[in-house]
Parts: C-alpha cells; structure tokens; sequence
C-alpha cells in the first residue's frame, strides 16, 4: 500500500484539505466562511411542537427554521417547552429544518463514544472473534455506567495504551459538554455545547494514521491546533505533521488545483480509451459507461469486462471524491457470463470500501446496471465549487449553429421590415456568423429589399443576436 499525503490549504476564505496517494487525489474536504456547517454540533434546545401525525417534535436549536426530532430519536418523553441535548444529524436543507437525534455520539480516531446507549459494539468490518472480544474487554474497563462505546474498523490490533486514552479523551469531551449543558438551562435561549471538528481537525482525527507520510499545513495558527489535538489523541503521528512555508500556493505546488478543477466533467476518460459519463440531479445520480476507442483483440466479453472493471474503479473514486449522495445507477457494458458480473460487483465493492459514508451496493441486475445508495449529509463538493450555467440554465447544452441560424432567419424575415432604410446590421456570435454565410442569407435580403451587414462580436454569447438599423 503506497503511503498517502495530506495538504491542508487555509486561507481567509476557504478550508481545504486533499488527501493524495500516488500523486493522485483521492478525497477532499472544503469548508468556507459562509458554509457554517452544524452537523456533529450538539446543542441545547426548546422543544416548540410535537406533530404526533409524523411522531416528530419541532425543536428551536437557535439557527434558522426549528430542527426535526423524531421521537423514537429521543431517550425520555417529549413535551411541549421540554429543554433537550441534541445533535445535528443533517444540515438544513432548503425548505427544510436540520435534523436531529437525541442519540448523542462523539467521534474520535479509533472509537465513538455514545453516552446514552448503554452498550458496546465493535465494527462489522471486524471479523477475528479474538480481536473483537479483546475490544470489548478494554473499553468494558473504561466506560461509564450506562454509556457505549463502538470500535471503528481503525481500532483493529490498537494498542490497548491507545484505546484507552482515546476513551478517557471523548469521555472527557461529554463531561465538559454536559458542564456548559447545566449553564445553559439557567437561560431561556438555545445554546450550542460542542462544535464539531474543523475541516483540518477532522482530517487529523479521520485520515492521519501509520500509513501517512506527511500532513503539510499551510497555516501557523491551524498547524498548531492540529499538531495539539494529536498530541493529546495519538502522539505518536506529531512527527508527520508539517508547516509548510512557500510563495508558491500548496496546491499549486503539489498539482491537486488541476485535478479539484476536473471534478466538474461530465467525461471521465479511462486509461484503457473507454470513458464514463457522470449525470447528476437531486435526488439520483447517473454513471454511463463507454468502450470509446477500446478494442482488445479479444472477444467481445473480454473487451467489455476489462472496460466495466477501469469503469468501476473510476466510479467508485468519484463517487467517494465528489461526495455523491442520494441513489446512484451504473449503466455497464453488459456482460454475459455469470462469473464476469460477480467479478465486476467485487471490483465495485472493493473500490467502495475505504469510504467513509455509509452506502450499499445491490447486485447486478439483467440489464447490467449496478444499483447503489450512499449516505447524503451534505452539498456534494461539485455542489460546492459549481453552479448552473447561466446560458444553459444547467443543461450543459447550447443551441448548435444551424439551430441558431433558422431561429434568427425566422426572426429577420419578422422584425426587419419594420426597420427603416435599406441596411440593417445583424450582430452575433461569430461561429453563428460563420453558419449564416455557409448557408446563405442572399435570399432573405432579395426577399426583404434590404442589404444585411453580419458583425461578429465575441463578447456576445452563442446564443445572443441583435438586429439594429444601420
């Protein structure tokens, strides 16, 4: 396994750290000044109404619309002016309010304490019954009365020095929590008890392991933030932190500013001459997948497989790195033979497996498409970075030149002779000038007993004309 590097660029504006292997991006984190993100906070609230059509309660957490708790989310009864600890679970979201749990969690590298539940869990990920049971043992000695602890899949074969400071250090996190609780309920206002992690803390707390060469910030201020948080959490990774002191930008240096602007293509081309198609929506997100210029030599079950598998990889890469959520379908190349899908549904699953996100992955369906979903928290980062087009209003298409020109012929032939005089100018874009002289306008100015003047103007869009006397 190649080592991995992390870059943390701060700046006043934005937050942003990559996560490179092989001199390759593979995840990134953007947080900027008007984001303000919430999810992870926990807060202290007002419940304002209890809807028991949906089994929800309405509560005022203190920021925008009032938050969303379903009540099977909330240990004890809820009433109407009932003070409560929450957490954010999902950002707000147009029209709609955060979402919240009562179900408190707190996340550290190798563990997430759960305060309220009562019991310990270790990850599905981990399968050695020996390794499982010894968890168990060391987090048994350590949690509280009545509060949990589950052990992420990072926790396999920690020492158990680590576990047990990471435990002490979450505990201690709650207890501070539940200090500033007791101070807020003296007041009649929403409060916020905890803040989730910065971007550049929670690629410490989720990224930075035994397998990382460096994480290299850029910032004085945030270097020693992080550089304190691992101190108290895992001292053992300190010396792979760097500050990093340059005129030239860290991004630009370490060549990840090409590869973010590159998450904004539709066409993903594959090393193999085929390429994917990525469609993305709302609620569902399309994955095309094409032989392009591939031909193998082989038979067509062979070309097409080798094709699907550089497909999946590239998939699940963007997948994980452009942070798609909701329903994803991918459209493969179809494949006969049995063997040939479980082989392409491995390759899928593998290359998923390192995200962070929950997602589940159904099996191959007769037509070939690969039917997935994946937890949806936030924005998605070409969300983000991206916004519709204002000339195609997010289509991702424009008028071809000869649609342009029929459509500005049929305007002519309307408007022109109203216009007085004997000439008239025409301004438009110049490959939509070119077009008009390719099919001819002499026509149109016998018809009109009028003599046309095309002007090309660059500043124009493809899709803007004007017609002026001259």
């Amino acid at each position: 396994m190649s080592k991995k590097k992390i870059f943390a660029d701060i700046s006043e504006d934005e937050k942003r750290v990559a996560v490179m292997e092989s001199g390759k991006l593979i995840d990134l984190h953007i947080s900027r000044v008007e984001d303000d993100k919430k999810v992870g906070n926990i807060y202290l609230g007002t419940v304002e109404n209890i809807v028991e059509g949906i089994n929800a309660a309405f509560v005022n957490i203190g920021i925008g619309k009032n938050a969303f708790l379903p009540v099977s989310d909330y240990p004890e009864k809820l009433e109407k002016g009932k003070k409560v600890t929450v957490q954010v679970s999902k950002e707000e979201l147009q029209e709609k309010g955060a979402k919240i749990t009562g179900k408190i969690s707190i996340p550290g590298r190798n563990l997430v304490f759960m305060p309220y539940e009562g019991k310990l869990g270790v990850s599905r990920s981990i399968d050695n019954s020996s390794e499982r049971k010894r968890l168990r043992e060391i987090l048994s000695s350590v949690t509280p009365k009545g509060s949990g602890f589950v052990a992420r899949t990072s926790a396999l074969l920690r020492d158990k020095k680590q576990i047990l400071r990471e435990a002490k250090y979450l505990i201690k996190i709650f207890n501070e929590i539940q200090r500033e609780s007791k101070k807020a309920r003296k007041n009649s206002t929403p409060a916020v008890l905890y803040e989730e992690s910065d971007v550049a803390l929670y690629a410490a707390r989720e990224f930075l392991d035994d397998n990382t060469e460096t994480f290299m910030i850029n910032d004085k201020k945030v270097f020693k933030k992080v550089r304190s948080f691992v101190k108290k959490t895992f001292p053992e990774l300190v010396g792979k932190l760097n500050f990093y002191q340059s005129e030239i930008p860290i991004f630009e240096r370490y060549k990840i500013e090409n590869q973010i602007d590159s998450l904004r293509k539709r066409t993903i081309n594959l090393e193999c001459g085929g390429y994917i198609i990525i469609e993305q929506t709302e609620a569902l997100t399309a994955i095309d997948v094409n032989t392009g210029s591939y031909t193998s030599g082989g038979s067509r079950e062979q070309t097409a497989l080798k094709v699907n598998e550089e497909a999946a990889v590239a998939a699940a890469s963007q997948i994980i790195l452009r942070d798609i959520g909701g329903i994803v379908i991918i459209d493969f190349i179809d494949l006969k033979e049995k063997k040939n899908k479980q082989r392409l549904l491995d390759v899928m699953k593998q290359e998923m497996a390192p995200d962070k996100a929950r997602y589940k992955i159904f099996p191959m369906t007769r037509l070939g498409i690969i039917q997935m979903t994946r937890q949806r928290r936030k924005e998605s980062i070409v969300e983000k970075l991206c916004r519709d087009c204002p000339y195609c209003g997010g289509s991702g298409m424009i008028f071809s030149e000869t649609t342009m020109y029929i459509k500005i012929k049929k305007e002519i032939l309307k408007k022109v002779p109203s216009i007085p005089g004997k000439r008239v100018d025409l301004f438009m874009h110049p490959r939509v000038a070119d077009e008009m002289e390719r099919k001819g306008y002499a026509e149109m100015e016998k018809q009109l007993g009028k003599k046309i003047n095309l002007r090309r103007d660059y500043k124009l869009h493809h899709e803007e004309y004007r017609i002026a006397g001259s």
